[in-house]
């Protein structure tokens, strides 16, 4: 009996230890598959900064395969003894007036160099004329600062030679960046509230269409540019989604494609913003984005891709086909996420919403739900608020919306899984 019963704990201590080694081993491939990933992201963070600007809107990486060429670089097809330099040259015209390309702080900290460096060419070349030594002659910062007698074709030649900028910077483009924009003499800083309520008020004195932004910017005395004074004063109309501006937006989209939004904005409406048109696009009208219920094998997927790249919700979406990054994020926290609680609410958790509604007011959620504490997400509150107020003449339950108009109330505990 004894041999038995030893031999029996031995077979189990083995296949225990197999076991171990099994869940051992699945876990190890597991760390592998994830460092294998950290590397991947690591070698992909590992870019010039001079090729920032690029933006890629997404890529494939297959192994062992090459980067496609063409026949000819477009530096050959601009030669000038090209046989297709005028079409090149014509295309190169088009991207140059339809594509935005701002400036990048690499640049605007070189435009600012290349207009100190001139003013000193100046000042050398004065001081020469005047006899003096270049290096004994003294000049200050306003000096370095003048906007007078500028060669605006050398400062566009620093920029785009210092920044190696994707876009050719032209003379005149960097002389209305600099003397509208960029001039130390400008304000920056956050506006006040009191200095966009003179300015507002200074506008609305002037006749409809006759404004002097120029005047206004100097009467304001605050050394904010003209255009910055425009922006903080005139209240674009926002713009409402309807069948037509979504029909404008399908076509626009066919015709300009998803890498010029600018473009796609223009072709909606004037009211339209570029933010507006790609949330619009990608959430609402995206062909590509599968609607409705998820199915088991994406809700596998969503674990895997979760446990790859955590909560980077682009990277997630893009291993995930037909969901969007919003899609995915919802779908983790609302159902699939396994720190969030989904279970009945509490009498405390009860009595911390509607706390909270008290506190923060009907529509601010994301606050309520931390107030809450307990994990439930806004999503997960607000319905709960609503059931709240179909029910608050039976219940006796006065809610407020702001915080000054809160009024007690006996709550029934438990209410919250009547309805759940």
């Amino acid at each position: 009996m004894a041999s038995n019963s030893f031999k029996d704990t031995l077979q189990t201590a083995v296949q225990v230890n197999k076991d171990h080694q099994y869940a051992l081993k699945v876990y190890t491939e597991r760390l592998e598959a994830e460092l294998e990933a950290v590397d991947k992201l690591l070698e992909a963070a590992e870019f010039d900064e001079e090729e920032s600007h690029l933006e890629i809107a997404g890529c494939i990486q297959v192994t062992g395969a090459c980067k496609p060429s063409g026949l000819l670089s477009s530096t050959e097809l601009l030669s000038q003894d090209s046989p297709f330099y005028d079409d090149a040259a014509c295309r190169q015209r088009f991207l140059s007036l339809t594509e935005y390309h701002p400036m990048r702080p690499k640049e605007l900290e070189s435009l600012a160099e290349a207009v100190r460096l001139e003013n000193r060419r100046l000042h050398a070349y004065e001081a020469l004329k005047r006899g003096e030594h270049v290096f004994v002659s003294q000049y200050s910062m306003r000096d370095l600062e003048s906007t007078d007698d500028l060669d605006w074709g050398r400062i566009a030649a620093k920029v785009i030679t210092d920044s190696s900028a994707f876009s050719q910077r032209s003379a005149k483009e960097c002389e209305i960046r600099w003397l509208g924009d960029r001039h130390p003499k400008f304000n920056h800083s956050p506006w006040a509230v009191s200095e966009i309520d003179a300015a507002k008020a200074m506008v609305e004195s002037c006749q409809e269409g006759d404004v002097d932004w120029v005047s206004i910017a100097e009467q304001l005395g605050t050394r904010r540019s003209p255009v910055d004074v425009m922006r903080h004063t005139i209240s674009r109309k926002a713009h409402v989604w309807d069948a037509e501006s979504d029909r404008r937006l399908v076509e626009a989209v066919r015709k300009y494609g998803t890498e010029s939004w600018s473009l796609v904005a223009r072709a909606v409406s004037e009211d339209a913003q570029i933010n507006s048109c790609q949330n619009r696009w990608y959430r609402t009208l995206d062909p590509s984005i599968r609607r409705g219920n998820w199915s088991s094998e994406e809700d596998a997927q969503l674990r895997l891709a979760v446990d790859l790249y955590g909560h980077a919700w682009m990277e997630v979406a893009s291993v995930i086909p037909g969901r969007n990054n919003e899609q995915c994020r919802d779908r983790w926290t609302e159902r699939l996420n396994p720190k969030v609680p989904r279970g009945k609410w509490t009498a405390e958790e009860d009595t911390r919403l509607i706390s909270a509604v008290k506190e923060f007011g009907v529509g601010r959620w994301k606050e309520v739900s931390e107030r809450v504490g307990t994990g439930r997400t806004d999503n997960m509150v607000s319905p709960l608020h609503i059931f709240q107020c179909q029910f608050q003449r039976r219940y006796s339950v006065a809610i407020a919306t702001t915080s000054s108009e809160v009024r007690t109330a006996q709550t029934p505990v438990g209410w919250c899984d009547r309805y759940k």
